[in-house]
This record gives C-alpha cells, structure tokens and sequence, in this order.
C-alpha cells in the first residue's frame, strides 16, 4: 500500500515537472520574441531622434542632494564617534 502510493507520487511528480519544463520552455521562446520585436521596435522609433549619451547607463538617485549630504555628515559623525570609543579602549 506505502509502495503504491509513493509510486504514484512519484509519477505525479514526475509529470509536474515536465510540464513545468515545457512551459519553461514556452516563457523562454516568448520573450526571446519579445525581446527581439522590442528591439526592432524602438531601433526604427529612435532613429528619427537623437540619442542623449550623457543619461545613458545612469540610474535615478534614490535620494535627493540634501537627504544624501545629510546622511554623510551623520556616517561621518558616527564613524568619528566609534573611532573615539576604540582609541579608548586601547
């Protein structure tokens, strides 16, 4: 009884997981598609207009100027504080 049931399980099993395969598969060739049409797509929309260089490759800062220079003055005061702290240890 153990024996068939786990065999059976088995064979589900099995079958999952070459479904999952075959719909891998089938996500892999759909956005090798996709990609490829994009590309097509926004080489002929962009040809017509120039290309900014300068923003290419950069991602958007999380943070403004401000909240960044606060966040550095407050690291270096702590760091400042935690050497401090270690030279008393000594």
């Amino acid at each position: 009884m153990l024996n068939e049931r786990q065999r059976l399980l088995e064979l589900a099993l099995e079958s999952l997981e070459n479904k999952k395969k075959s719909i891998e598969e089938e996500i892999s060739s759909i956005t090798r598609e996709l990609r490829g049409n994009r590309g097509k797509t926004t080489s002929v929309a962009n040809a017509a207009q120039p290309v900014d260089k300068s923003r290419a490759g950069k991602k958007r800062s999380r943070f403004s100027k401000k909240e960044r220079i606060r966040r550095s003055q407050r690291m270096k005061a702590y760091w400042e504080n935690w050497r401090k702290g270690k030279n008393r240890q000594k």
